[in-house]
Order: C-alpha cells, then sequence, then structure tokens
C-alpha cells in the first residue's frame, strides 16, 4: 500500500498561502502474473505428486458417493475440508468431488503446501495421535466409534447387526495400539512402529519410489499390476534392512493364522456369518460381542498386523482365549466362568 500526499493552498487576503496537508492512501495489491510466477516447467514433483496419486484409492472416487452427513465429512473433499475447518459436516452435496490435491493442500490460500490439518487429533475413544504431517491421515482412518460405550455397555449386554463394528479403516487406532476391546487379567502388548517415525503414516506410506504405483502420492504399499505384485518395501530398509516382502519373521502368516482361528471360533458361536464373515443379528454379552469387535478391527486395519503387531496379535489372542474359556483369571482374582454368557444363540 502507497502513501500519497498532496497539498491544498489556498490564497489569503494578506496575500499569504494558507496551506492544508490532506493524506490519501492508494491500494497496490501485487498479484501473480501467471501460474510460472510460482511454477516453472522444470518442477517435476509437483508432476510426479499428480502422477502418482492416480494410482491412489483416493483418486479411484469409489467412495464420493455419500454426499450426506455424517459420510460426506471423509467421503467427500468439500465435506472434509468444511468438517475440518468449520466443524460442520454438509449434506445433501451437488456433485462432490473425490479427495484430492486442495482436500489436503490450500497452496492458493496458504501460498505453500502445508496441509490443512496437522494439529494433533483425538479419536473416538479420547486417545490423541500427534505424529506431524501424519495427523490429517487421522481425520478419517479411524475406528469413529469408542470401544468404552460401543461395546462396554451399561447393561453388559449388546446387539450385533451386519453392520455392526469399528468403521472400515481403523489404521490410527491400531498404529496407536488403542481402542481394543481389553479383557481383564490378559497383558495386551505394544510395537514400537507409533514411536519410530515422526510423521506416522507419512513415513512409511509415501516412501518415495521409481515406482509412480506404490509410495509418494499413491499411497500405496502394494500394487497389483495385473503381472505382479508391486511392494513399497523401501519403506521398511532403513529399520529392517532389504525385505522381500512384509511379512518379516512370519509376522503376517501369524495374524492371519490367528485371524482364522477366532473367526472359526465366532462362527460356531453364531456370532459371526460363515459366508460373509459379518456379524449376525444376536445379542450377546459385552465380552462375546468384544470377540467380534477385535476381530472386525483387524480385518478392517489390513495391514496383517505391520501396523502393531504385538497389539493386533495381542486382540486376537485374547478373543480366542476368551471363546475357548481360556482366559488367565483377572488380578481381583474373579473366575473365567463369572465372565460367560447364561447360554442361547451367540451366548459366547
Amino acid at each position: 500500500m502507497r502513501q500519497i500526499q498532496t497539498w491544498v493552498c489556498v490564497a489569503a487576503a494578506a496575500s499569504l498561502y494558507a496551506c492544508d496537508r490532506t493524506v490519501t492512501y492508494e491500494e497496490n495489491t501485487a498479484q501473480p502474473a501467471t501460474c510460472f510466477n510460482c511454477h516453472s516447467d522444470q518442477d517435476t514433483k509437483l508432476v510426479a505428486a499428480e502422477q502418482q496419486y492416480e494410482f491412489s484409492v483416493h483418486a479411484s472416487g469409489l467412495h464420493v458417493t455419500e454426499p450426506n452427513d455424517p459420510c460426506s465429512g471423509c467421503h467427500t473433499s468439500e465435506g472434509f475440508i468444511s468438517r475440518i475447518e468449520t466443524g460442520v459436516i454438509p449434506t445433501g452435496l451437488e456433485n462432490p468431488t473425490a479427495i484430492h490435491c486442495f482436500t489436503c493442500h490450500a497452496p492458493h490460500t496458504n501460498s505453500d503446501m502445508t496441509r490443512r490439518l496437522d494439529r494433533p487429533f483425538a479419536l473416538a475413544n479420547g486417545v490423541t495421535f500427534d505424529h506431524h504431517d501424519g495427523n490429517a491421515c487421522t481425520a478419517c482412518h479411524q475406528a469413529r466409534r469408542n470401544v468404552n460405550t460401543y461395546v462396554t455397555t451399561t447393561t453388559g449386554r449388546v446387539t450385533l447387526t451386519n453392520r455392526w463394528g469399528p468403521h472400515h479403516s481403523p489404521q490410527t487406532d491400531m498404529l496407536t495400539g488403542t481402542n481394543g476391546y481389553e479383557y481383564p487379567g490378559f497383558t495386551y502388548e505394544q510395537s514400537n512402529h507409533k514411536t519410530a517415525t515422526a510423521d506416522g503414516c507419512l513415513d512409511c506410506h509415501m516412501k518415495e519410489t521409481e515406482n509412480l504405483r506404490v509410495g509418494g502420492h499413491s499411497f500405496n504399499m502394494t500394487f497389483d499390476d495385473g503381472t505382479e505384485v508391486l511392494m513399497n518395501t523401501a519403506a521398511c530398509a532403513d529399520c529392517h534392512g532389504d525385505l522381500d516382502d512384509f511379512d518379516l519373521d512370519g509376522y503376517q502368516t501369524q495374524t492371519d493364522s490367528l485371524v482364522t482361528d477366532l473367526r472359526t471360533r465366532l462362527v460356531a458361536a453364531g456370532l459371526v456369518s460363515g459366508s460373509t464373515g459379518l456379524p449376525r443379528s444376536v445379542t450377546t454379552s459385552s465380552d462375546s460381542a468384544g470377540a467380534v469387535w477385535n476381530y472386525l478391527l483387524v480385518i478392517e486395519d489390513r495391514s496383517k498386523g505391520v501396523h502393531n503387531r504385538k497389539y493386533i496379535q495381542s486382540l486376537l489372542k485374547s478373543g480366542i482365549d476368551y471363546m475357548q474359556g481360556t482366559l488367565p483369571v483377572p488380578v481381583e482374582g474373579a473366575p473365567v466362568a463369572a465372565r460367560k454368557d447364561d447360554g442361547g444363540e451367540g451366548s459366547r
């Protein structure tokens, strides 16, 4: 803004001049003449990010058909921006768009590529996730339900349906090692992935590779191109050395085996459908529902234990122990039998 001084002089009777000074301001706001004031045709990082993004699930638009509250807050770009900036989740969006560059970044507003959301984010059970640049992922990739009120009810009884359970993609809960159904007397262990990376999710999922289909803004750890399954094992190399796949020391195989074991027991107890793997419409105890919750939490996480192997396997093992009646006796000395149901379909 430029200041301009002007002088107004008036002839007086004594042939002297009386002068008044007035100050005015002239607005002069500089604007970039073209995009190239900020970008050059050699700025290949943005080009690479755009090409990587094309292989992401975000870009597929598979879930953009959820334009109403509360789904629009994660499933649409417009809903996400409104949710994190105003706290309002819109409904009835017309022509909503998929998650894209300006969903997470606002370069024309902030004049840089910082993320819209970088503050610590609280999960449904009140546990705070704070991994800097990875915090933006937390807003959507979480269970969205609090195990302490959703499964542990005041009556001790829970009614299951095929839509019951944690929301899809509870990766933040699993990386943090929280929000599972924890049985008294069982020791739940933690892996160090939640503390080993400064930016959490992004340190692994955005690890740059020479392939556009994994890492970077594709966020993919694996990609099946029809001829081979590409894996971003480079994300593991700094801590684990060179790997051929993510089944380090057979941990993913172990997790798969535990999932199969727990599912078999849940199906036999009438809690889960043998054909769909989804909960059946039954009323059962919080402890029985907790085994179903842990099973769903693990399979929806989809890392097969990688995000937090010890906690994930603890959830599965405790569910198996409960279903077969071999849980450790709680510290307070209450017998295991006292935690069982009174019978009936889905009683365990």
